[in-house]
């Protein structure tokens, strides 16, 4: 990381720990933050993506969230900018510190870098790539959201978290044996059906 990006993102998140604690909410509620899709069911195994979306929203200009996870079950392999906040212009993206110990992405953040107007609608923030470890059920959350229109005041939105449901995957001797054993069923209904006739 060079010098200016360094300090940028000292300032960046300088700049969100102090507006959140101070600012006032600008909308409460009136637009989601989610994850989508807001539920999954993969294979054990299987790398797939999630993203934490945003809808109908005014004037975002720059946001901070944390995301939250089963590391038994799931693992996090990369975070990657979604194109709806540089709809408005460049931004510096700042990838979360991925923890697969704890279950945390930890201060995914971006922000538009010029004195423009936020931008509106709905749209990708950021994407999570994971990898499925172990069979279960992970909740995925998000949480320490803060989000600041052009002016920094802030925007509250409505949270809606996830899941991620793992698929046991037959091991090869498991299913050869099944396998197996449906063949010589259906090869006995053959014979039988043949003597039939």
């Amino acid at each position: 990381m060079n010098s200016r990006t360094r300090k940028l993102s000292d300032w960046l998140l300088s700049l969100f720990l102090v507006v959140g604690f101070t600012a006032v909410p600008a909308f409460a509620g009136s637009f989601d933050l989610s994850v989508q899709p807001a539920t999954l069911t993969v294979n054990q195994g299987e790398a797939f993506s999630l993203d934490v979306s945003i809808a109908g929203v005014t004037d975002l200009y720059a946001f901070q969230f944390d995301l939250g996870f089963d590391p038994t079950v799931l693992s996090v392999t990369n975070v990657r900018e979604g194109a709806f906040l540089a709809t408005g212009g460049s931004t510096f993206f700042i990838p979360g510190t991925i923890d697969n110990v704890g279950g945390t992405v930890s201060n995914n953040a971006n922000t538009l870098e010029s004195a423009i107007s936020g931008v509106n609608g709905s749209g990708v923030l950021v994407t999570f790539d994971f990898d499925a470890l172990a069979a279960g059920t992970s909740q995925i959350s998000i949480f320490n959201a803060i989000l600041l229109d052009s002016n920094l005041s802030g925007l509250t939105p409505e949270i809606e978290n996830g899941s991620v449901t793992v698929r046991a995957v037959p091991e090869p001797s498991s299913l050869l044996l099944l396998l197996g054993g449906l063949g010589g069923l259906l090869g006995g209904l053959m014979v039988r059906h043949g003597k039939m006739m």
